[in-house]
């Protein structure tokens, strides 16, 4: 997949409301959508990723380092004093700061996606460091890592507080890597329309199952829930592919353009959310539901990442190189004929 298409970014801006939904407190939607949420962001996160040459290794991971963590400490370092202010304790700063360093699973809360930002981070390096073996390689390293990943789930380690979620990354780096090895291949399926039926039915019987309880399925990356260790893998990439073919049909409609711009301004949505519907909650002392939650989930950050990107520092710390929104290059202009002399 040389170029970026449309129907990537409008499978972000699926995935990032998708997010936002699964935390307004309905479980149920939160139960069905943890099939595949999750393994559609890393899968797709996987699609947008290229090789990294061994030579350049060391500078590309510095660089990923900042491009993560800047933003993470960033909004990290605001919610906890938006923290310290709602408990009217300044000396929550520091240990919220402490807890923001371990990372993982001892944040939750305000901090409730935080988990993800590393997570995704030691995928990203852990795969740029494999892409210089042959791709033979890479699927045994992964298949490791998705075996760890159960050995971890089925185990007393499952409760373990792992700094960076580095255990979920094990799962994680799978999905990842069937996004990365699957970007010149998903295409032609999405345009072939083969693999939508099948995944489709395969989806329908487990959510029948579950729905008449006959088999209750549960995925949840962040805690290591998963059930069983070949339908872990199956089960979401078959929800994914469901996503994603139709993600590429409504790519074809400009109506879905402003979610395809959603799909590029992920970052502040995926980090403001929580906060922000916390205060609303609890401080402004609102109550609405799934539905409510969800577009204020959105919205509010996405202003709030709009008057950001008015100013070159806060678009450095807060939004990154990308800024509000993929900024779409214009072809270069003809050469002007030249005459002889």
């Amino acid at each position: 997949m040389k170029e970026r298409k449309k129907w990537v970014d409008v499978a972000r801006g699926l995935s990032i409301i998708l997010v936002v939904m699964g935390h307004a407190g309905n479980e149920t939607i939160n139960h069905y959508l943890g099939w595949f949420r999750m393994p559609l962001f890393f899968l797709v996160s996987g699609l947008l990723f290229k090789e990294v040459p061994a030579a350049v290794y060391r500078t590309w991971a510095w660089q990923r380092i900042k491009h993560f963590m800047i933003p993470y400490f960033a909004y990290g370092i605001c919610i906890a004093c938006l923290v310290a202010v709602r408990l009217m304790d300044p000396m929550s700063i520091p240990r919220d700061l402490r807890l923001l360093v371990y990372g993982g699973t001892v944040l939750g809360g305000w901090y409730g996606v935080f988990w993800f930002i590393t997570c995704l981070l030691l995928v990203h390096l852990l795969m740029g460091f494999l892409t210089r073996y042959p791709l033979r390689t890479q699927a045994a390293v992964v298949a490791l890592c998705y075996a760890a990943a159960h050995i971890v789930s089925m185990t007393p380690m499952a409760g373990w507080d792992i700094p960076w979620n580095a255990d979920v990354a094990l799962m994680a780096i799978a999905f990842f890597f069937a996004g990365y090895v699957g970007k010149s291949v998903l295409p032609i399926l999405l345009a072939g329309r083969q693999a939508f039926v099948p995944a489709l039915a395969l989806w329908a019987v487990a959510a029948g199952l579950n729905i008449a309880g006959r088999w209750d399925f549960r995925i949840d990356m962040k805690l290591k829930v998963y059930t069983v260790p070949v339908v872990d893998l199956l089960l979401p990439l078959a929800c994914v592919l469901v996503v994603l073919q139709l993600c590429y049909w409504a790519a074809r409609l400009r109506t879905t353009d402003a979610l395809a711009f959603l799909g590029t301004v992920t970052i502040a949505i995926m980090y403001l959310h929580i906060p922000v519907n916390i205060l609303l909650t609890y401080g402004v002392g609102l109550d609405y539901g799934t539905l409510v939650y969800t577009a204020v989930g959105v919205l509010i950050p996405l202003g709030a990442a709009w008057l950001m990107s008015k100013s070159r520092l806060l678009t450095s710390i807060f939004l990154g190189r990308q800024g509000f929104g993929r900024k779409r290059t214009k072809p270069p202009a003809p050469a002007r004929p030249t005459t002889a002399a």
